[in-house]
This record gives structure tokens, sequence and C-alpha cells, in this order.
């Protein structure tokens, strides 16, 4: 059960013949698809940079674009100056906070070494950066794009700092073992990521999180497609999770309801990145009646 997920990406990448390239030269990532940014999901990646060209993670022809300052209603917000290009199969990109006035919107079809614009600083940046966006509009819903961009080299395992479980009248840090009583507890940990090609601290969104109690595999977040409802965005292959149902606070993330009953239980939790590389952490603690 622990590597299905992990197993149907790796398929996905071998088989796939739909593969992105990188739209700036040198990739700095500091956001991931699915942090927590702004009281809200990150739908794409924020790639650092300083006046770096940018060029399509594929060809295809200008859907629309839009200059700072100009925010129409029932389109993206925050994001500057963007461009969106159409792509084969129903994808479609999009590249925001683009440098003002750099954008490239003579060159209707676009190819692979096509400059689209630069690096920019518009929009909610917090610095010089690119905001990069896949919709599929067939299913519309948004893809996290690391599932087709080519690897970075990373061999950092991800970080489970503080595990806390909740109860109606308690809140409490696990330690490694303890004594606890009977009953339902909400479960939720600090996870992090730290990007390698940053260069400084800079904590990311994981790829997926597990957890397993006495060796049953009882939740599962993966970090792969979001989609709207009502309004509202939600992980897709976890169950529709609502941003507001999973960040207690921009890091702590909360896993689920879980019923300990006495006797002796196992807990484990997974965390795994993007290019594989595994955090874990255990607990075994003593279930005790609650009377």
């Amino acid at each position: 059960m622990r590597n299905i997920v992990f197993t149907v990406i790796f398929i996905f990448l071998c088989f796939n013949s739909y593969g992105f390239q990188w739209p700036v030269k040198d990739v700095l990532l500091v956001s991931t698809f699915g942090e927590s940014k702004y009281n809200e999901y990150v739908k794409g990646l924020d790639l650092e940079g300083s006046t770096s060209d940018v060029r399509p993670i594929d060809s295809g022809e200008l859907v629309f674009y839009s200059h700072q300052g100009a925010s129409p209603l029932d389109l993206p917000s925050g994001l500057g100056t963007y461009i969106i290009y159409q792509h084969k199969n129903g994808i479609r990109s999009l590249y925001g906070y683009l440098e003002e006035n750099s954008i490239n919107t003579k060159i209707f079809y676009v190819g692979l070494t096509d400059i689209i614009g630069t690096v920019g600083y518009t929009g909610t940046a917090g610095g010089s950066m690119l905001h990069l966006q896949v919709i599929d509009t067939e299913f519309k819903k948004y893809i996290n794009p690391l599932l087709s961009l080519p690897l970075l080299t990373d061999q950092s395992k991800p970080l489970i700092n503080k595990v806390y479980l909740t109860s109606s009248d308690n809140r409490m840090v696990l330690g490694i073992d303890g004594v606890i009583k009977s009953g339902v507890y909400g479960l939720s940990a600090d996870i992090r990521d730290l990007s390698e090609s940053a260069g400084y601290y800079c904590p990311l969104a994981p790829y997926s999180i597990s957890v397993f109690m006495n060796g049953e595999n009882l939740a599962n977040i993966n970090f792969e497609s979001m989609r709207v409802s009502d309004g509202e965005m939600l992980l897709e292959e976890s169950e529709g999770i609502s941003y507001s149902q999973l960040y207690k606070s921009d890091w702590e993330i909360y896993i689920g309801n879980f019923e300990l009953s006495p006797g002796d239980v196992m807990i484990e939790i997974s965390v795994k990145d993007f290019a594989g590389n595994e955090g874990v952490k255990m607990f075994a603690l003593k279930v005790v009646g609650a009377s």
C-alpha cells in the first residue's frame, strides 16, 4: 500500500509522452503545489529568478494575457502580468508575476525556444519570480506541474516536526512513546520539505502523506491535482479536502480523526517529496480505558 502512489506516478512519467520543459534555465523552486500561501492552496509552482527569460513548457497557442492591474471578474487575480497558452490534450499553462511590458503577444503559436516574457515582480509576488500553473481543461482541474517536468536533484528528506493528538478537551504533542486514554483524536503534524535548489531555508509542501496504525494504512493525502467545487479548491486525490480542512496553520497539516482503543498502538507517519525522499516518524502508545 505504501508505494502505490509513487508506483502510479512512476508509470505516468515513464509512459506518458506528454513531458514538459522547465520554463526558466536556472530552476530555484520556492513554492510547491498545494502549499499554504495567503490562506489558500498554491495552484502551481513558484520559481525564483532575476530577469530570467521565460519559455513555454511546451509548444502551444496563445489563449489570453493580462497586464499588471487588470483583474476582470472570473479571471485569476494576484498574478500581476500573466499569459496563458493552450497545448494538446486539453492542457493549458499559465505564467504569472511576469515583468510588466515583457510578455510577447506577437507570436500566436509558440515553440519551445520562443521567449514569452521575463521573470518579474508583479501581482502578489514576494520577489522576482515566476508562477507556473498547469490546467487540464478537459477534466477541469489543476495538475501538479512536477508530474511532467524534469525531476530536480533532491536528496533531503521531508521534515516531520511536532505531531499532535487533539481530543474534545485536550491537545498533546506526541513523544516517541507514551500513555493515552482511549477515544477519538484528531491527528495533525508540522510537515515541511526543504527546497535544495533555493540555497537557503525555504520550506515547501510535501508530495504525499500517509498514516499507518499497527501496520494498517488509514490515511493518505496526495498533492497531485485540485478541482473547484462550489467555488472552493479541493485536493482531488484526497477525498476532496479543502484548504480550511487541511491546514491548521501554514505548516500544521490536519491528517484525520482516529479512534484509539485500549491496547498497544503503533502510529507511523510517512511523508514523501516528489523525488521519492521519505521522512518517517513512529510513536508507540499504550492506550488505556477512558474511565
